[in-house]
C-alpha cells in the first residue's frame, strides 16, 4: 500500500496434527493458534464492515483456545486490533484498537519444558500491557521481526554513537564469566560484531539495517544495545529453553545512571536506564508502583569500560555530539566556593554554588562524563556531592561511603527533555532554613513502602526518581537566578521545541536578584480572595524577572495567601506555606505538558468555580484552584489553555459519511436507564451551534462529530477533543466541563450491543483516568461512528504532541 512500510507478510502456519492432551491445555490455556490472515480478513469485512479502514489489511491473525475459541487477534497494517466475544452467546462483541505508534516495548517468550506456551507482551501507552498467550509450534521470529518493523520505525532509532570507537574486542576476556561474576549477575562485554552476526541468522531478531553497537554477556543472559533499540535476552529456567526476547525503544528511555566499583567486596560497576512501560499498578507493599521502570545492568569489574558506555547513552538518548571539546565561560564563572559556613547547612547537606567553569574542566577532562559539545551553566556542592545544570541535562554526583572517602560514586543524568514541571521554593521560619528546587520527571518510579508493623495503616508511596528535590543553601543560592534559568531551559520555543544545547542561557539572566525581590512580589499580592489586574501582575512579573521577556499574562487570580497566573507559555502557582508565611514555592507548568484540564461553574451551595488541570507526570501531577464566583470567566480560562493545546489540531470531520441525526426510538425502559447510566445520542450539529455561545466552549474551527446524554450529563466527541459535560448536586447548577485532547488519547475499544437491554459501550484510553461511556440499546450504527471517528484521528491523522506550530505570542 501506498504510504505503508515494506512488509513481508508471513505464510500462516497450516494447521498440525496435535495430541488430545496438547489440544486440551491449549484450549485450557487460552492458547492462540495461528490462523489464515487473508481469508479471516474476508470474513472479518463480510461480518463487521465497518472494522478494518479501507486501506488497512491483516498481516497476522490469531484465534484463541488452540484455534477453537471465540477471540481473535489480528495484526493489521495501522493497529493490533482484539476481537473478544463476551458472554454466554457471544452476541457482545469488544474490539480493542492499539495503534502501533502507542506501544514503546514488547518481549516475546518462547516455551519452557513445563509451560508449553509462548507469551507475546506489549507494552502501550494509556493501555499498559496487552499479553498474548501462544500456542508452542507457532514460528516467533517473524511476529518479532514485524513488531520491530511497524513499532521502530524510521524516525524511532537512537542517534548514531558516533563517539563511542569500541568494537568490544579489547577487554571481551574471551566472553566467559567466572563463578563469582554469574552469582553476582555481573556482565562482560563481548564482541559486537560476532553478536549481530548470530542475529541475524538463527534466529534473524534484527531488522535489515539495524547494527549492534555493544554487547554484554552474564551466564546465558544478553545485553544488546543496538542502533534501534535496547534488547534484554533472559534465558530461564534449567533447561534454558524459555527465553524472553525484550524489546524497549530507545524514545523511551527517560533518564540513566553509572555507579563506579567500589572497594574489596564491592567489585562491579553498574548501569542503570531509567524508563516507564505502561504497566498495570501494582498496590503490593514493598515493591514499585509499574514493575517495568529500570533495568539494572552489573558489569565486572575491567571488562567494560563504564564512562565509554555512559558516552554512548548519552549520545543515543541526549543527541549525538557534534562538536570538540571547548572551555564554557559563562556568567558564573570564577564564583568562589566559600563552603557551608553553617553546620546546619553541613548536616542537611544544603548545595552551595560554585564555579562552573571549574565543574566543566573537571567533568570533561578529570572525568569523561559530558559530552565535548555539551557546556555545564550552572553548578552545586553540598557536604561531597555535587548538581551540575548542563546545556542538555540534570545531573547529580553522589559521592559514597564513609565521609565520602569510597571508590564508589553514582552518576545519574536526566535529560531536560524528561522533566515536565518545575519549582523553586524559598526558605521557610525555624527549622526549615534550606531553599528548594523541585522537578517533575516523565516516568513513573513510584514506590510502595512497607508498613512498620502489621497493625500499622498503609504508608503513603514514594516519589523515588519521578520526582527530584535539590536543597540550598538559602544564602549561597539565587533561587530567583535559578527559576529564571529553568525556564529559559524548560519552556519550550520555536515550535515548541526546548532551547538547543548549542545556545546558553544569556547572562542577563544570571545575574543576582536584587535584594528583597520574593518579598516585594508577595507583599504586592496581598491577602484577599479576588482577581488580580492581569496586566498589573504581567508588569510586576517581569519587574522582579519571574517571567520571561516573550511571556505575557492572560489571566491573573489570588485565593488567600496563594496566587495563579495563566500566561502564554505556563501556568504559574504561587503557592505561600507554613504559619508565617515565610516559605514560598514558585511552580511552572508549562502549557505543553498539560494533559487534561476542566472548569466548573459555582453551585447553590458551592459559591466557589474551579479549574483543574492535569499535566504529563508520575506524582502529584494536579493542579486545583477555586476561583471567586463572579470574578472569573472560567470559559475564557477554559479557551485560553485549549488554544495552546488544541490549538492548531486538525478541526475537520472524521465522518467520512456522515448521516443526517435521528432521534433514537424510547420505550419505559430504555429511558429508565438511560437516565440512570446508558446514554442517548443527540443532534451534534445543534449541539455545535450551542457550545459555540452558551457556553463559549468550542473554537472557531472546532465541532462536534458525536454527542450523547446520559440523565443531565453530556459526552461529546468533538472534532479536537473529549468533552464530559457533568452536572453535580441536586439543582445540577453546578457543571464540571472536562477536556481530553484526542492527540494524547493513544488506545480504545468499543463494545456492541449484547442481548436484554445491554446497549453498546465506548471506552478511551488516556494517560490519566480512562473515558467510558454506556450507550442506549437501540444505537448499534453510532458506535460504528465513533469507531470510525476514533480510528481517524488515531491512526490516519495521530497529531503530534509537542511539535505543533503554536502562536506562542497570542494571549
Amino acid at each position: 500500500e501506498q504510504g505503508q512500510k515494506q512488509l513481508t507478510i508471513p505464510s500462516s502456519s497450516s494447521s498440525t496434527t496435535e495430541s488430545s492432551t496438547m489440544g486440551f491445555l491449549n484450549y485450557i490455556g487460552n492458547n492462540a493458534a495461528q490462523i489464515d490472515a487473508k481469508e479471516y480478513e474476508q470474513t472479518i469485512r463480510q461480518d463487521d464492515p465497518q472494522l478494518l479502514q479501507h486501506d488497512e489489511h491483516l498481516v497476522l491473525a490469531f484465534k484463541g483456545r488452540g484455534g477453537s475459541g471465540r477471540d481473535h487477534y489480528m495484526f493489521t497494517t495501522k493497529r493490533l486490533l482484539i476481537r473478544d466475544k463476551k458472554g454466554m452467546t457471544g452476541k457482545r462483541i469488544a474490539y480493542s484498537s492499539v495503534p502501533y505508534s502507542s506501544i514503546r516495548a514488547f518481549s516475546l517468550e518462547t516455551s519452557g519444558k513445563v509451560d508449553d506456551d509462548q507469551e507475546l507482551k506489549i507494552y502501550a501507552r494509556c493501555i499498559g500491557k496487552v499479553s498474548i498467550d501462544l500456542v508452542k509450534d507457532i514460528d516467533i521470529v517473524p511476529i518479532h521481526q514485524f513488531l520491530s518493523t511497524m513499532v521502530i520505525g524510521e524516525g524511532d532509532a537512537g542517534e548514531a554513537a558516533k563517539a563511542f570507537a569500541h568494537d568490544g574486542t579489547a577487554t571481551m576476556s574471551g566472553g566467559k564469566t567466572g563463578v563469582l561474576d554469574v552469582l553476582g549477575s555481573n556482565y562482560a562485554q563481548i564482541d559486537n560484531k560476532e553478536v549481530e552476526q548470530r542475529l541475524k541468522s538463527s534466529p534473524n531478531i534484527l531488522l535489515e539495517e539495524e547494527k549492534v553497537e555493544l554487547a554484554f554477556k552474564c551466564g546465558r543472559d544478553s545485553f544488546i544495545l543496538t542502533s534501534h533499540r535496547v534488547l534484554k535476552i533472559d534465558v530461564q529456567g534449567m533447561s534454558g529453553k524459555k527465553v524472553e526476547w525484550l524489546s524497549i525503544m530507545w524514545r523511551t528511555i527517560k533518564g540513566f545512571s553509572i555507579e563506579t566499583a567500589g572497594n574489596i567486596m564491592d567489585r562491579d560497576s553498574e548501569l542503570t536506564l531509567f524508563f516507564s512501560l505502561p504497566c498495570t499498578p501494582n498496590p503490593a507493599e514493598g515493591f514499585p508502583r509499574n514493575s517495568r521502570t529500570r533495568m539494572k545492568i552489573d558489569f565486572r569489574d575491567g571488562q567494560a569500560d563504564l564512562f565509554a558506555i555512559q558516552r554512548y547513552i548519552s549520545d543515543k538518548v541526549l543527541g549525538p555530539d557534534t562538536v570538540a571539546t571547548s572551555e564554557y565561560t559563562g556568567t558564573m564563572a570564577g564564583q568562589n566556593d566559600t563552603g557551608s559556613g553553617s553546620l546546619l547547612a553541613w548536616l542537611g547537606d544544603d548545595n552551595r554554588m560554585i564555579d562552573p567553569t571549574e565543574a566543566n574542566r573537571e567533568f570533561h577532562s578529570d572525568i569523561p562524563l559530558l559530552q565535548n559539545c555539551e557546556s555545564v551553566e550552572l553548578a552545586f556542592r553540598g557536604r561531597r556531592d555535587m548538581v551540575l545544570f548542563t546545556t542538555k541535562r540534570l545531573v547529580f554526583v553522589d559521592i559514597q561511603g564513609f565521609m565520602g572517602m569510597g571508590k564508589k560514586v553514582e552518576y545519574v543524568s536526566v535529560p531536560w527533555t524528561t522533566v515536565t514541571a518545575f519549582s523553586v521554593r524559598s526558605a521557610g521560619s525555624w527549622v526549615d532554613k534550606d531553599s528548594e528546587a523541585c522537578f517533575w520527571l516523565d516516568f513513573d518510579d513510584v514506590f510502595n513502602p512497607m508498613r512498620a508493623n502489621q497493625d500499622d495503616p498503609p504508608p503513603p508511596p514514594i516519589p523515588r526518581r519521578s520526582f527530584l528535590e535539590i536543597d540550598f543553601q538559602k544564602d549561597k543560592v539565587d533561587i530567583v537566578m535559578v527559576h529564571r534559568y529553568l525556564s529559559e531551559r524548560l519552556m519550550r520555543v520555536n515550535g515548541h521545541h526546548l532551547m538547543p544545547h548549542t545556545s546558553l542561557v544569556p547572562s542577563n539572566l544570571l545575574v543576582p536578584s536584587p535584594p528583597g525581590t520574593v518579598e516585594n512580589l508577595v507583599d504586592w499580592i496581598g491577602n484577599n480572595a479576588a482577581a488580580i489586574d492581569s496586566e498589573a501582575a504581567d508588569e510586576k512579573l517581569h519587574e522582579t524577572g519571574i517571567l520571561q521577556d516573550d511571556e505575557h499574562v492572560a489571566f491573573a487570580f489570588k485565593s488567600g495567601r496563594d496566587s495563579l497566573y495563566l500566561t502564554n507559555k505556563r501556568l504559574f502557582v504561587i503557592d505561600v506555606q507554613g504559619m508565617t508565611g515565610k516559605r514560598k514555592e514558585y511552580m511552572s507548568v508549562p502549557m505543553d505538558v498539560i494533559r487534561s484540564w476542566s472548569v466548573e461553574s459555582a453551585g447553590s451551595f458551592d459559591r466557589d468555580m474551579e479549574l483543574r488541570v492535569w499535566f504529563k507526570g508520575f506524582w502529584n501531577n494536579k493542579v486545583k484552584q477555586d476561583l471567586r464566583k463572579g470574578k472569573a470567566d472560567i470559559f475564557a480560562i477554559q479557551s485560553h489553555i485549549a488554544h495552546f493545546i488544541i490549538g492548531n489540531a486538525d478541526g475537520k470531520t472524521a465522518l467520512a459519511n456522515a448521516q443526517a441525526y435521528k432521534p433514537t426510538p424510547k420505550d419505559g425502559a430504555t429511558t429508565f436507564l438511560g437516565y440512570l447510566n446508558d446514554a442517548h445520542m443527540k443532534d451534534p450539529l445543534e449541539l455545535t451551534s450551542t457550545l459555540r455561545s452558551e457556553p463559549a466552549l468550542l473554537q472557531e474551527d472546532e465541532s462536534i462529530d458525536a454527542a450523547f446524554k446520559c440523565g443531565r450529563d453530556l459526552f461529546l466527541i468533538s472534532t479536537k477533543r473529549i468533552i464530559v459535560v457533568d452536572k453535580k448536586g441536586i439543582t445540577g447548577k453546578s457543571v464540571e466541563y472536562k477536556s481530553y485532547p484526542l492527540m494524547y488519547n493513544k488506545a480504545f475499544k468499543i463494545e456492541t450491543e449484547g442481548h436484554m437491554l445491554n446497549g453498546s459501550e465506548v471506552k478511551v484510553y488516556t494517560d490519566d483516568d480512562n473515558i467510558k461511556q454506556e450507550l442506549a440499546k437501540g444505537q448499534k450504527d453510532i458506535v460504528w461512528s465513533i469507531h470510525e471517528i476514533l480510528s481517524e484521528k488515531m491512526l490516519n491523522k495521530p497529531q503530534k504532541e509537542i511539535e505543533a506550530e503554536i502562536d506562542l505570542t497570542a494571549v
